[in-house]
């Protein structure tokens, strides 16, 4: 006999004919519940009642109770057995919502995360010029000195320039301009808030780092867990990204410039996301391809591991890595020859 499941139950079929049935409950919340197990490849308990009389199955998820066949089963109609197609609407609804909740895991969190460190980053650049052109009309020598949030901190914290310098004993000259203390304390506004963003983004990188060393520990190992993340958030998801192949992850990232190359015939990108870990980027221009492919294929099997095996395979992937980078440098020691009577490109 043949055993084949629908949407409202498990039957035994012989020669057309339903012999035996195991009726789901009449409940579309469990309609739905079994709905999703059998998409997530388990065998339900209606079927496993009727498994030792079956020869045949009609669903990979059974083959261990039968040979696999195809079989027409549409003279099964839940009408039959009590069941309605609303009941039936009703479970897909039920489905899609727990679908929907099942596939937000901590990897689109940890996406969400790297995007909003982004921002910080790019915020934190456009608020950092403007307070070194508002504060540089008062005391321009300070951008010298101090930089980045230490700049942002001795504004905020002290103000005006004599009060700087004297926090700072510093003993100058300065060119700059006096300044009202209503526009002083604007400023001092300004300096606050970029002082706080700092600190936001300082705990988003530490969160990133934390969060990477749960959900992907491989990767984080090899791409670094901020490159990692970028990685994850372009592909959609850790499980998208252990399922590419190592070219594609090797650009990800550049599709724009992919594109440009497949319809006007541009140079191909080298690499995308990639050319951020320091391994690329501070390679010689003629090697970089070489190596975003390679780190590119430790990548691929670090997000393998993390999926699937769930394994520390950190310190194999580096050997190999390391391995390979001593290859390419070899290989590649100098810049490739241009062919003859070719110009040479200006440098602006």
């Amino acid at each position: 006999m043949i055993l084949t499941t629908k949407w409202f139950g498990s039957f035994l079929c012989d020669e057309g004919k339903v012999r035996k049935a195991a009726l789901f409950p009449k409940n579309p919340a469990a309609v739905a519940e079994r709905l999703g197990r059998m998409a997530r490849g388990e065998v339900l308990d209606e079927e496993m009642s009727l498994a030792s009389s079956a020869k045949q199955v009609t669903d990979r998820r059974l083959a261990e109770f039968g040979r696999k066949v195809r079989f027409d089963s549409s003279f099964i109609k839940p009408e039959n057995f009590g069941f309605s197609l609303d009941m039936y609407r009703e479970a897909t609804i039920i489905l899609a919502k727990d679908s929907v909740k099942r596939s937000i895991g901590p990897d689109v969190h940890l996406g969400q995360a790297v995007r909003a460190y982004d921002d910080l980053v790019f915020t934190d650049n456009i608020l950092s010029e403007r307070l070194r052109e508002w504060y540089g009309l008062h005391f321009p020598e300070l951008e010298v000195i101090l930089g980045g949030e230490s700049y942002a901190k001795a504004v905020a914290d002290h103000g005006s320039r004599p009060d700087v310098m004297a926090a700072l004993s510093l003993k100058m000259d300065s060119i700059g301009s006096e300044i009202d203390a209503a526009d002083l304390e604007s400023v001092r506004v300004l300096s606050g808030a970029l002082r706080e963003s700092y600190s936001a983004r300082t705990k988003l990188e530490k969160y990133v780092e934390s969060r990477m060393a749960q959900v992907a520990p491989n990767i984080s190992a090899i791409a670094g867990p901020v490159v990692g993340a970028r990685l994850i958030m372009q592909a959609g998801s850790l499980k998208r990204l252990a399922s590419m192949p190592s070219s594609t992850v090797q650009l990800l990232g550049a599709e724009k410039a992919m594109f440009r190359h497949l319809k006007k015939g541009s140079k191909p990108p080298k690499h995308g996301i990639l050319f951020q870990h320091m391994l690329v980027h501070t390679a010689p221009a003629w090697q970089r391809g070489a190596i975003a492919r390679a780190l590119a294929s430790k990548i691929c099997m670090a997000a393998r591991a993390d999926l699937y095996s769930k394994s520390d395979i950190t310190v194999l992937l580096k050997e190999q890595l390391d391995k390979r980078l001593v290859e390419i440098r070899k290989q590649h020691a100098a810049p490739p020859k241009r062919a003859s009577g070719m110009p040479k490109k200006r440098r602006r």
